[in-house]
C-alpha cells in the first residue's frame, strides 16, 4: 500500500457554537487496515483523540475544534498519519515474512517427498 499523505493544508468547512470543522485531504481514500492503525495511534489527551476524527472516502478526515486547538489538532493529525503508515508497513513486512516462511516450509516438505510414488499394491488372491 501507498503511503497516505495529507494534500495541500487542511480547510475549515464549517462553524457552529466556537467549533470549527475541518477537512484535511489524503491522496488517496486509506484502506480498513490504515483508518484501524490510524484510530489506535496514541491520543495526546481525552479531548485530542485519533478516535475522534471521521474517516471519509472523499473529503479526507474530518475533525471539529476550537479556533485555539486546530492547529494543535492538526499537528496531532500529521504524527497519527505517519504513525499509521509505519503499523501499516510494519504489518505488511510481518505478512511477507510470514509468506515467505511458509513458502520455504512447503517447499522444504515437497523436496522432501517429491521421490515418493504410489506403491503397488499385489492383491491377494487365494485359490
Amino acid at each position: 500500500m501507498d503511503k497516505i499523505t495529507r494534500v495541500g493544508p487542511p480547510e475549515a468547512i464549517g462553524v457552529s457554537d466556537g467549533l470549527y470543522s475541518f477537512a484535511v485531504r489524503l491522496n488517496e481514500p486509506p484502506a480498513g487496515h490504515w483508518i484501524y492503525a490510524f484510530k489506535l495511534a496514541t491520543p495526546v489527551a481525552r479531548d485530542i483523540d485519533p478516535e475522534r476524527v471521521v474517516v471519509d472516502p472523499q473529503q479526507g478526515l474530518l475533525f471539529t475544534a476550537e479556533e485555539s486547538m486546530a492547529v494543535t489538532w492538526i499537528n496531532h493529525i500529521d504524527l497519527w498519519i505517519a504513525s499509521a503508515n509505519k503499523q501499516v508497513a510494519d504489518d505488511e513486512a510481518a505478512e511477507e515474512k510470514r509468506r515467505g516462511q511458509r513458502d520455504l516450509l512447503i517447499n522444504q516438505m515437497n523436496e522432501k517427498i517429491k521421490n515418493l510414488s504410489p506403491r503397488r499394491v499385489s492383491r491377494l488372491t487365494t485359490s
